[in-house]
């Protein structure tokens, strides 16, 4: 795996400050910068960096404050203080929040590049134990645990912002009666690329593909409308057709296809004691009724024909 230049934004107040470390850092990666701690965590949010460089006195909302939240939502990212601070307590203030260094000014240039070029490191290190984790071996897409913890993000940032959230259950037609006549080394085939195909659609910032076990697949589709959704599927649908890859024993088709459940809504807070808007709203209340939601659309597809998508909750076949 290759991974581009590293990218380094540094958050400051000062200009001074930005101008004094970027000529510092030139060299090391993609700088960028923001001006407060609301201007890193809506950058954040357009593009992930690999490195923060942060200032721990600033208006509005301070470097601590500034951390604490990058790691609730970007937890995978370094974060080093650069400050005047000479004040023991305000390290441990940092490293409480969750920063990874500590940097006293004055600035020493040769020992600031020595441990921000650490920092790079560790994170590339990281990416790469991290890409194994999260992928499933046969496929290369994203495997059921990095599903898992991306819904949890995204159902957060979905009920914050109260955006619609999507998700789409894909099942191959047949596939047992496929392995059993072709041999599984054909069956893994097919499976490399199904996941190819619905990785190659599923191609917008924070959407996800992933293998959510056996013949089955998810895709995440945040701030997509059923709309979206429904055209997203429609075009998974085709692209599994045009593949051509002949299925002698589905009983559908001469070739292999899919089934398709969607799902989606604005998530709302559900308890067993409050209940934001009422029971019968069509948004759902919890990640796992968004899952229930989208096996029941796509259980739905397979008793109807297969070979089609069913959006939810009364949604009618569109493939």
């Amino acid at each position: 795996m290759t991974y581009p230049e590293q990218k380094i934004l540094i958050v400051d107040d000062d200009p001074m400050a930005i101008q004094s470390l970027y000529k510092i850092l030139e060299g090391l990666g993609e700088i960028r910068f923001a001006i407060s701690g609301q201007d890193c965590l809506d950058s954040l949010k357009k593009e992930a960096v690999d490195l923060v460089l942060l200032d721990a006195n600033m208006p509005m909302m301070d470097g601590y404050s500034t951390c604490r939240k990058m790691k609730r939502e970007f937890p995978d990212i370094p974060v080093m203080f650069v400050t005047a601070s000479h004040d023991p307590s305000d390290e441990i203030q940092a490293l409480e929040a969750g920063a990874v260094d500590f940097i006293t000014k004055p600035l020493n240039p040769p020992v600031i590049q020595a441990r921000v070029n650490t920092q790079l490191q560790l994170k590339q290190h990281g990416d790469k134990l991290r890409a194994l984790t999260k992928s499933d071996p046969l496929t290369g897409i994203a495997n059921r645990r990095y599903l898992d913890e991306q819904i949890e993000l995204e159902w957060r940032r979905s009920m914050r912002n109260q955006s619609v959230l999507s998700l789409l259950m894909i099942d191959i037609d047949f596939f047992k009666a496929y392995n059993d006549h072709y041999g599984h080394i054909a069956g893994d085939a097919c499976l490399r690329k199904i996941a190819e195909t619905i990785q190659a659609t599923v191609n917008r910032a924070g959407e996800l593909a992933a293998r959510y076990g056996g013949e089955e697949f998810a895709a995440l589709l945040p701030q997509s409308s059923p709309e979206r959704a429904c055209e997203v599927a429609d075009k998974i649908c085709v692209a599994v057709r045009e593949l051509h890859i002949p299925h002698a024993k589905s009983c559908i088709s001469d070739t292999v296809t899919v089934s398709i459940g969607i799902a989606g809504g604005t998530p709302f807070f559900h308890s067993a004691n409050y209940v934001m808007i009422e029971e019968n709203s069509r948004d759902p209340g919890s990640i796992e009724e968004l899952f229930t939601w989208a096996d029941e659309a796509l259980y739905k597809a397979k008793q109807t024909g297969r070979n089609r998508v069913i959006l939810g909750h009364g949604g009618m076949p569109s493939a």
